[in-house]
């Protein structure tokens, strides 16, 4: 690993553990007013929210998890969109996983997603794989 390592074994240790804004893809495609979550946002998010699934939002066909906010009833919807892998998709309509701009504490091989597929809850993914951005405003 060039960037983002911990690890010895991965390369040269930088310790860097969040994203630098020239790293993050939301900033990448959104520009500067725009950035992805840190593992602390979404875990505000996934706890400030009853979830439930639906397999057609809005009438779309899309299917993925709505989160009503418990303090002003606001909504958001995170899509299943499934995960890119070696050149392919994979699980869409069924998995939705989200970045966060923070590695595992485990292993800089691995960055903590948001897994909206069966609850709402954390996981690790290794960060050579393709996963959703749900963008947040501000820096």
């Amino acid at each position: 690993m060039m960037k983002y390592c911990t690890e010895s074994y991965y390369g040269t240790v930088d310790s860097l553990t969040t994203l630098l804004p020239e790293d993050d893809a939301a900033t990448a495609n959104w520009g500067s007013a725009w950035r992805m979550p840190t593992r602390e946002e979404q875990d505000e998010l996934r706890e400030g929210c009853d979830w439930e699934w639906t397999k057609d939002y809005n009438g779309t066909g899309v299917a993925g998890r709505i989160g009503t906010s418990k303090t002003n009833g606001n909504t958001i919807f995170l899509p299943a969109a499934g995960y890119h892998r070696n050149g392919h998709l994979y699980r869409m309509g069924g998995y939705g996983f989200y970045w966060s701009s923070n590695l595992s504490t485990d292993t800089n091989a691995i960055a903590y997603i948001l897994d909206g597929s069966d609850n709402i809850d954390w996981d690790n993914f290794s960060r050579r794989y393709g996963q959703s951005v749900r963008a947040v405003s501000g820096k």
